[in-house]
């Protein structure tokens, strides 16, 4: 089992087995001692090795493949070994110069603006003069056009900046003799000729490297304090956090049924990847020869956050399609057993059923309408959403909603939420709680329910009167629509329900309800006669505050 040798050529980074480390080196050694009596020994050298890293890299499958000693033997075929070369310096130097595939480079040796003219004169075997006249001639004709496509070929097409590239610009073939001979034919680096195309270029690659480093030092500034934000808050949203606290209250969060911190985590990837590799690609403009992360990494990385985003999405998809349709079903109707003028309402929580199944929400409304015959009658209605009408009747049969009938007294005890099964989205479902009352009998309500029936604002004494088929606040008279159906308003109203808040805005006003679990409730109403609010608790027969 041979010993892996990493070694650099050229720049580039290369991995050999011993074998092949010990015959290329022997071979390199070799052709500096045939170049002894060469003057540019060292710029030949490095025009040799830079012509074998060329040939390595195209016998690399992956930057990681091992080279061989095989492949060695093939590059030293290539180039021709030091007697080769030692026999054709005797001969003429038409013996060893042959045509092969050109290149399409650009000659900044012979050029006067970018070495374009000059690459191509190579390339198609023609006079150099002669090509610059033909792009002067295209450039005239073209209305000056043609003078962007001559920038677009300076910027596609690379100089020959070696002297395998000059080789394989004239066609000729590339070998240790041709290296040879063009390093001796070049002019030494700083008797070179600087041209206008040479010096603009340098000023543009000069400008472009400082340009490059300074978006990005932008980038990696902004997505790494973006980045640090992410990572700080996703360890700091724990089950105590106010964050952890607000998302768990909100009707996204129950509909979605997922833990916190899977959706914690999901947050964070999709997010956090992106900007990370937004992060790791300023870091790479900024200092150019910083390793780049590994391929494996990358794709795993990137598969875990493609079906994250693809999960997130199908989850999105559902919630928003779950609201498709909307369906309401009567699931009670029935005549009440009290012969008294006074009917009352109210509401207790402790009627409420206990199931694990099963969450909770306070979308209860509850609408006062005249009776047709002497008797209080009740209504229940129940309201949901889904794909289709008839996946959303299922989900309303399946809501759960509760009332007791005292015995004692007229009274009518509701529950104050309604049931609904853990798997539906919390703004599903609703109650519609309907009642009739008879002409000139009252309807006396609790706080609790007062804040339920919207329609009605009785400024604190919560007695409804049938007053000849109209209902009224008792108190005041104030009349109230006598609409049978809740439809008959809709685009008058616009409603905003939440779990402990609801608000009702009309021509008329804006009201909003909200309660708490230590059984506070507040009510808030603004309209032409100013602000009223009420604070009180659940079954106070009285208000504890009113401010007008």
């Amino acid at each position: 089992m041979n010993k892996t040798i990493d070694i650099n050529l050229a720049g580039m980074l290369f991995h050999l087995d011993e074998t092949a480390y010990h015959k290329l080196r022997k071979y390199l050694n070799a052709v500096r001692t045939s170049l002894q009596q060469q003057e540019d020994v060292d710029e030949v050298m490095n025009e040799i090795e830079a012509r074998i890293a060329e040939l390595l890299g195209e016998k690399q499958a992956h930057p990681k493949q091992v080279i061989n000693d095989k492949n060695i033997d093939e590059i030293i075929a290539v180039l021709g070994e030091p007697e080769d070369y030692e026999e054709a310096v005797e001969e003429p130097a038409s013996s060893k110069s042959y045509k092969i595939k050109k290149g399409l480079f650009r000659d900044m040796d012979k050029s006067v603006f970018g070495g374009v003219a000059a690459g191509f004169a190579h390339y198609l075997g023609m006079d150099i003069s002669l090509m610059r006249i033909l792009f002067v001639v295209l450039l005239f004709f073209s209305h000056a056009s043609f003078g962007l496509i001559y920038l677009l070929l300076w910027i596609v097409i690379p100089r020959a900046k070696t002297a395998s590239d000059k080789l394989r610009m004239k066609g000729e073939k590339v070998n240790l003799d041709s290296i040879v001979d063009q390093v001796s034919t070049d002019e030494p680096s700083d008797k070179k000729k600087i041209n206008l195309g040479a010096k603009l270029e340098n000023s543009t690659q000069e400008f472009g490297q400082v340009f490059v480093r300074i978006i990005g030092l932008l980038i990696a500034l902004i997505t790494g304090s973006i980045l640090l934000t992410l990572i700080v808050s996703a360890l700091s949203l724990t089950s105590m956090s106010d964050m952890h606290i607000f998302v768990m209250n909100t009707p996204f969060y129950e509909g979605i049924h997922m833990p916190f911190g899977w959706l914690n985590s999901i947050a964070f990837i999709l997010l956090g990847f992106p900007v990370a590799l937004l992060f790791l690609l300023g870091i790479k403009m900024l200092f150019p020869n910083t390793k780049s992360i590994g391929k494996n990494i990358f794709l795993i990385g990137g598969t875990i956050w493609f079906l994250t985003l693809v999960f997130s999405i199908v989850k999105a998809t559902s919630l928003i399609s779950h609201k498709n349709e909307s369906a309401k079903i009567i699931s009670e109707q029935k005549i009440l057993p009290y012969k008294t003028d006074t009917l009352f309402l109210s509401m207790d929580k402790h009627i409420l059923p206990q199931n694990n199944r099963y969450n909770a929400n306070r979308r209860i409304h509850f609408y006062v309408s005249a009776s047709e015959d002497n008797a209080f009658h009740l209504q229940i209605e129940k309201k949901s959403e889904g794909i289709d009408v008839p996946e959303a009747k299922i989900k309303a049969e399946n809501i759960l909603y509760t009332y007791k009938l005292d015995s004692l007294q007229p009274k009518v005890l509701f529950s104050n939420k309604l049931l609904y099964p853990n798997k539906d989205f919390v703004q599903d479902h609703e109650v519609l709680v309907r009642i009739f009352v008879p002409n000139q009998k009252y309807l006396k309500m609790s706080n609790a329910v007062s804040n339920h029936t919207y329609r009605y604002y009785c400024q604190g004494n919560n007695v409804l009167k049938n007053e000849n088929g109209k209902i009224i606040c008792e108190d005041n008279g104030t009349s109230s629509d006598d609409d049978q159906e809740e439809e008959t308003r809709n685009d008058e109203v616009i409603r905003i329900n939440g779990k402990n808040v609801n608000i009702k805005i009309t021509d008329e006003g804006l009201d909003l309800f909200t309660d708490d679990d230590s059984n506070k409730r507040a009510h808030i109403k603004i309209d032409e006669n100013g602000i009223h609010t009420k604070l009180y608790q659940i079954n106070a027969k009285e208000s504890k505050k009113e401010t007008k």
